[in-house]
């Protein structure tokens, strides 16, 4: 049995933060960067990663922690805050782009305004684990600090995308009541999304994965 904690992120937190996000974005992290090296993503996701106000920004964040050490975080958010916490990352996103300005209206500008979630829904962004600390609870017990939170926000329906051949993800979703509505694209990459509904006592409504 690990001795975990789950606990707010801090700016401090930067380094594994961007790390950990990179891993969740995969092939969207370097299109947002405008680079396919990782340590030049990671940089761009740490600038966002430590401003307030911001789909990347440490307020929107859960990490979990074994030993004092970083193991895996959550970034979660009401999908209704998705216009103003887009509105930093497009406005000041080009002056960190590593690539042209054709490159950036053809892949960037798309990638943002692609449609992930809907309306008053609570809405996981990423979910990342490291290697190391897997099959041990961990996302398990980030999902449940993310339905609490959105319990304690009146938001019923939480939602997520995952690639479909992430099988481990989803037989993790599915276990937590999760359930898939529907198809996506985001960055040429094919996304499953997936939702949840929650009850008053903050727990899932849901049974083998279907929603009532």
């Amino acid at each position: 049995m690990i001795c975990l904690n789950i606990r707010q992120a801090k700016i401090e937190d930067a380094e594994e933060a961007a790390e950990l996000i990179c891993m969740a974005w995969g092939e969207c992290a370097y299109v947002l960067a405008g680079s396919n090296n990782q340590k030049v993503a990671q940089e761009v996701i740490k600038k966002f990663y430590k401003q307030p106000d911001n789909i990347l920004s440490y307020q929107n964040i859960y990490v979990a922690e074994v030993r004092n050490r970083i193991a895996g975080l959550i970034l979660s958010f009401p999908s209704d805050h998705f216009p103003r916490l887009s509105k930093l990352l497009v406005e000041k996103l080009p002056k960190f782009y590593k690539s042209d300005a054709k490159d950036y209206q053809r892949k960037v500008v798309p990638m943002l305004k692609t449609k992930e979630a809907e309306p008053g829904e609570y809405y996981i962004d990423s979910l990342a684990v490291y290697p190391q600390y897997r099959a041990c609870g961990i996302g398990s017990k980030l999902l449940k600090a993310a339905t609490l939170k959105s319990h304690k926000l009146g938001i019923s329906k939480i939602s997520l995308i995952v690639k479909p051949e992430n099988k481990g993800a989803l037989k993790l979703y599915k276990k937590h009541g999760y359930s898939v509505r529907g198809k996506l694209k985001q960055a040429g990459t094919n996304f499953l999304s997936m939702v949840n509904l929650i009850n008053q006592t903050g727990k899932s409504s849901s049974r083998k994965g279907i929603v009532q």
